[in-house]
Formats: structure tokens, C-alpha cells, sequence
């Protein structure tokens, strides 16, 4: 059956989509963090060249951006990323959309094109909009999307958005959730230093206070149970304008060499804060210059501001002018930038929030063209080998009682040599309109491979199947192939198998026998398969 090569590769089956599976990959590249190698790059581009379905285009994209996020080039890693974003909405992988999304935004950040990244935020809000944060992307997208929104001071975003990724991290086990936890704190305490109202700020406090004692009490490790816990309730204390409880904070120092640099230098512009507070000048000058390049590094604005104001209150406080114009004039140039780079671009965007929520976003709706895109053959205008693989499946599940019909262009191969290939592509195409003009409302056409379709009839008489492959094989052979080529004569042969759709895939196989017989007797009919198959005269 089928006597093309393409035909051929048609009644296969693909390869596997890669030796190492996504996951696999995605673990190795987290296990790297910074230091992702090249063979680890290789392993990861091999994948792809393997993979066939978006979504797992899509998800070896993000691995692939986030293996390259140390080498310098977040521009390269941004646009890497975004490709992402409409293979795995189209794939409807929401939860990996989302986080593909907020990287986006995060790598344009770094890169300078605040526009663009806030418009890939909003849209990574849209994704996460009613979303069950029960996988593992879906809570990162949700934690990394708090922060951003909160250095844009959109803190009531900022702070549910960490709220949600705290409940999901709970549901999804082996997550690391002291992360979590602390990170959610982090932007509730923060939001609560700088809200407008008392409820507010006690609404946002609440929550950094509950996730302090989360930590406290669950913590993995001393980090989380006394440095982090400590620092949180400390901000709480700050934000409240009430003591610090200082001892805490001092015995967490111990802890600075096995903690990562961010959380020191959150720890120690606390600390400052706290001496400042209680008017040790010169102790709150050392703490908040140790840990200003930390903050600087970590790209917290917030924090920044925070430690620049309070060392130049503290050094005029203690007659150092000099130092103190120098932190003003820092102070300045910082809030300036902050003010320029990011909420200038939002204060337009997040105006549209409301709108996307009820709407696609122009990325959703490239998502969805994309996965028309998908389930369609651009050759013949049928549906795509993708999108039956996909509705077998859907069938299976479904049952009850239907027919496929295969249906193959006899002698095809003979029109590519004699023709060209170019006529060839143009009496598929045309093959293609005469399988769907014939199709009635239970009648689905996808093109199985080569010049073999398949059709899915959903009808439990046999006979509307029987009566289908008869007006298309007709069709054909009345056909004058005006404006391609007029002296060619086609015919098509096909195969019917009716039965339980439980077994589709079965009927399929089945459909595909009786092709073969009709090949075998001569073409240009159609055989209904049974078990004792007719003979060759048939």
C-alpha cells in the first residue's frame, strides 16, 4: 500500500521524542544553576531537534533559556523564551505558559525593554487567571511575577500573587518550600513598609507574619528556621515602627557563609535598619555598606532605596554632610531610574488588565492561531496527522459504535516522476477539497501521511461510511484536474472498517487491511473489511 517512500513513513510511527526525557533535562539544568555546561546545552538542543509536539518545544525552549541565563546575554535568552510562550498556550500548557511568560518579562527586564517585559507580564497574569497552582511551573510563574510586580509597586498584585504561590508550594511535595515561604514574607513585608493605609498594611503584615512562623516552625534548615524567620519578623517589626528584637538577628550571622549572597545581603541591610533605629550610628553605616552591592547585584530597588535613605539619614544625623549628599545624590539617580525603567511603563499597562482578563491578549490569540495552525495539513486543508493522533485518543475514551475509512491515490509516485512534485502538491491539495466537499456533519478528514488520509465517521450505520468512500473514490476518477494538469486520470482506493470505538486504533489497523486488499485487486474500489478478507478478484 502506498507506493511512495513518503507513504511508507506514513503508516509508521515517530520516534521517540528524545533519550533523556524533558524533566530529566529540566532537573540537570537546575542541578547546574549558573555553570550549565555546553555538553548539557548540546543534550538539550538534540532534544529539540527531536521533538515534534509544541508543548514539548515549548518546555525544552525554557530549559534551554534558563541553562544559558549566566552567559551574558539576556536579550538572546529573552527572545529564546518568548518563543516559547505560544507553543505551550497552543499546547494548552498553561502553568508552563505562565512561567515561560514571566521569564520573558524577566530577561527583557535585565535587557533594558521594560515595555515589552511589562506586556509579557500582564499576560503572564492572564495565563495564571483561575489557574490551579498545583504543578511546579505554575507556582514558580506565580512567585517570580509577585516579585516583579512588586519592585513596579503594584503591591496588591505582588502580594496575592506570592499568597497563591505559597498554597500551591503546599500541595506540590518535594517543592522547596522554605523558598517560597520566605519569598512570599519578603514581598509581604516589604508591601507593608510602603502601603498607603493602616488595614493595608496590617493585611500585608498578617501574611509576612504567618509565613515567619511557617518558617519557624517547618523550616528545613537553621537558614530558614533562625536567619530568614528573623529577618521577616524584624521587617514586621520595622513596618510597625515598634523594637526590634535584636538577638535573633545577631545569632543568625553565623549563618552568613552557608546562605546564598541574596539572603545575607537582605539580613544585613535589616540589621542596619534595626542599629539605625536604635541610634547605633556607626554599626548601622558598616551593615548597610556591607550590604549594599549584595542589593545592588540582586537588582531590589526597594531594598536599595531603603538602605541609601537610611545611611544618609544616619550620616547627617552624626555631622558626615559629605556622605550624606553622596547617598542622597545615589538615592536620586536610583529612584529616578526605578521610576523611568519600570512604573512609567506600567502605569499604561496594568490599565489594561481588566481587559485582558476578559479578552484574549494579542499573545493568547496568536497561542490559538498557532494551534489551528497545528491541527491543520497546509498542504491539503485537512485536518493534520497531530490532530487525529490526539482524537483517537479522545475517541477511545468516548466509545460507542463509528467507522474509519483510509483512503489512498493509486500509482501516486508516478505523478511525482512523470509531473513533478510541484503537480503532485497540487492534486493533494485538490484530493484534499474533493475529501471534504464530500463530507457530511459526522464526517472528520486528516490527512494520515503521504497521500493517505484517514476519516473518522461518526455514524453507527456502516453504510454512510460504505456510501462516503464510494462518492469520494467517484470523485476522483470524474475529475479533469483542470490547471494542473490535463491529461492525468487518477483513481483512489479505500479500505472501511466499522465497529466499537473503543478500539479506534483497532479499526484503524482494520481500514488499513482492506486498503491494501483493494490495492491488491486491481484499485480504484473500495473494500469493507471482514474477517475472512476477499480474494484478489475482488
Amino acid at each position: 500500500m502506498g507506493e511512495s517512500a513518503e507513504g511508507a513513513t506514513a503508516s509508521g510511527r515517530h520516534p521517540d521524542v528524545a533519550t533523556e526525557s524533558i524533566d530529566e533535562l529540566a532537573a540537570a539544568v537546575r542541578q547546574a544553576a549558573f555553570s550549565a555546561d555546553d555538553d548539557l546545552i548540546a543534550r538539550i538542543e538534540r532534544a529539540l531537534a527531536l521533538a515534534e509536539q509544541p508543548g514539548d518545544v515549548g518546555r525544552l525552549l525554557v530549559v534551554k533559556s534558563l541553562a544559558l541565563q549566566g552567559r551574558g546575554d539576556p536579550a538572546g535568552v529573552a527572545e529564546l523564551v518568548r518563543r516559547a510562550v505560544p507553543l505551550l498556550s497552543a499546547a494548552g500548557a498553561h502553568a508552563h505558559a505562565a512561567f515561560a511568560a514571566t521569564t520573558t518579562a524577566v530577561f527583557l527586564d535585565q535587557a533594558g525593554d521594560a515595555q515589552t517585559a511589562v506586556e509579557y507580564a500582564v499576560a503572564a497574569l492572564v495565563l495564571l487567571e483561575g489557574l490551579e497552582l498545583d504543578e511546579l511551573d505554575g507556582v514558580r510563574a506565580s512567585l517570580a511575577l509577585s516579585g516583579w510586580y512588586l519592585r513596579r509597586c503594584a503591591f496588591d498584585l505582588a502580594v496575592d500573587l506570592g499568597r497563591r504561590a505559597f498554597e500551591g508550594a503546599l500541595r506540590i511535595e518535594g517543592l522547596p518550600i522554605d523558598a517560597v515561604a520566605f519569598t512570599t514574607g519578603y514581598v509581604a513585608a516589604e508591601a507593608g513598609h510602603l502601603a498607603d493605609d493602616t488595614a493595608t498594611r496590617d493585611a500585608y503584615l498578617d501574611h509576612a507574619r504567618s509565613t515567619a512562623a511557617w518558617l519557624r516552625d517547618h523550616g528545613k534548615d537553621e537558614i530558614s528556621r533562625r536567619m530568614l524567620c528573623s529577618g521577616l519578623e524584624a521587617e514586621i517589626a520595622l513596618a510597625l515602627g515598634m523594637p526590634v528584637p535584636r538577638r535573633p538577628l545577631e545569632d543568625a550571622v553565623a549563618l552568613y557563609d552557608a546562605a546564598i549572597a541574596d539572603f545575607v545581603a537582605w539580613h544585613r541591610l535589616v540589621r542596619g535598619l534595626a542599629a539605625a533605629r536604635d541610634g547605633e550610628a556607626a554599626l548601622a553605616i558598616e551593615l548597610l555598606t556591607e550590604a549594599e552591592p549584595g542589593l545592588r547585584a540582586s537588582g531590589d530597588d526597594h531594598c536599595l532605596v531603603r538602605a541609601l535613605r537610611t545611611r544618609a539619614e544616619v550620616r547627617a544625623s552624626i555631622g558626615d554632610h559629605a556622605g550624606a549628599y553622596l547617598d542622597a545624590s545615589a538615592l536620586a539617580a536610583c529612584t529616578r531610574r526605578w521610576q523611568l525603567d519600570h512604573v512609567g511603563a506600567l502605569a499604561g499597562q496594568l490599565a489594561r488588565r481588566a481587559e485582558l482578563e476578559r479578552s484574549s491578549s494579542a499573545l493568547l490569540s496568536a497561542a490559538e492561531r498557532l494551534a489551528a495552525d497545528v491541527d491543520t495539513d497546509p498542504l491539503t486543508g485537512v485536518r493534520s496527522r497531530r490532530w487525529l493522533e490526539r482524537e483517537l485518543d479522545a475517541i477511545e475514551r468516548r466509545g460507542g459504535v463509528g467507522s474509519i475509512v483510509m483512503l489512498d491515490i493509486d500509482r501516486f509516485k508516478l505523478v511525482n516522476d512523470t509531473h513533478g512534485h510541484h503537480v503532485g502538491d497540487q492534486v493533494l491539495a485538490r484530493v484534499g477539497a474533493v475529501l471534504t466537499e464530500a463530507a457530511g456533519s459526522g464526517c472528520e478528514v486528516a490527512r494520515f501521511g503521504g497521500e493517505e488520509f484517514a476519516v473518522v465517521v461518526d455514524s453507527p450505520d456502516a453504510a454512510d461510511a460504505l456510501a462516503y468512500a464510494e462518492r469520494v473514490r467517484a470523485g476522483v476518477q470524474i475529475e479533469r484536474w483542470v490547471g494542473v494538469d490535463g491529461e492525468l486520470a487518477l483513481t483512489l482506493s479505500a479500505g472501511v472498517a466499522t465497529g466499537d470505538l473503543a478500539e479506534v486504533r483497532l479499526l484503524v489497523q482494520r481500514a488499513d487491511a482492506a486498503l491494501l486488499d483493494a490495492k491488491r485487486a486491481g484499485r480504484d474500489r473500495v473494500i469493507v473489511w471482514a474477517a475472512a478478507p476477499p480474494s484478489a478478484g475482488g
